[in-house]
């Protein structure tokens, strides 16, 4: 049976329906994955603690605001081939690159630190959403303990400019 669902609105008046793959966005999220860990296709490599990654901008600036404006307010590392960042470390990134083209991240406690530096500073809101979650259910947070996290975990400012 095919993956597709196709939406039967006026059908009998005009026709028209309007199919919908259940696989074809993970599919498509998927192929980039395996471009970016091939090296190909890709058109920037980020740079954290001498450690290069390659990703696709577009899917960085999908899920991050920092990207989307790095890469579309005309700063000089839109048109760059390479970019370091400063304030995250090269797991975090990585960790944080993984959940940006997966959707999915495993959290421990030897990468939580890295990973909420990396979410909270690149802006990837749903990757500090879960982050939260993890503090609070897996370590223990409670709402006594949790103002601790209230800096690193409050939606980053949108007119946030540092690199």
């Amino acid at each position: 049976m095919p993956s597709e669902r196709c939406l039967r609105v006026q059908e009998m008046l005009t026709g028209q329906r309007l199919c919908q793959s259940s696989s074809h966005n993970d599919a498509v999220l998927a192929a980039l994955n395996q471009q970016r860990s091939d090296g190909i296709l890709c058109d920037i490599t980020l740079i954290a603690e001498e450690q290069k990654f390659h990703a696709h901008k577009a899917v960085l600036a999908a899920c991050s605001d920092y990207f989307r404006a790095m890469f579309s307010l005309c700063m000089v590392e839109s048109e760059a081939d390479e970019v370091n960042l400063h304030g995250v470390t090269s797991l975090g990134l990585k960790q944080a690159l993984d959940f940006a083209y997966t959707g999915q991240i495993l959290l421990e406690p030897g990468v939580i630190h890295d990973v909420l530096a990396a979410g909270s500073h690149l802006q990837l809101l749903e990757l500090l959403s879960l982050c939260s979650h993890y503090l609070i259910e897996e370590m223990g947070y409670d709402d006594s303990k949790s103002t601790a996290l209230t800096g690193i975990c409050e939606k980053p400012s949108k007119n946030k400019t540092a690199i």
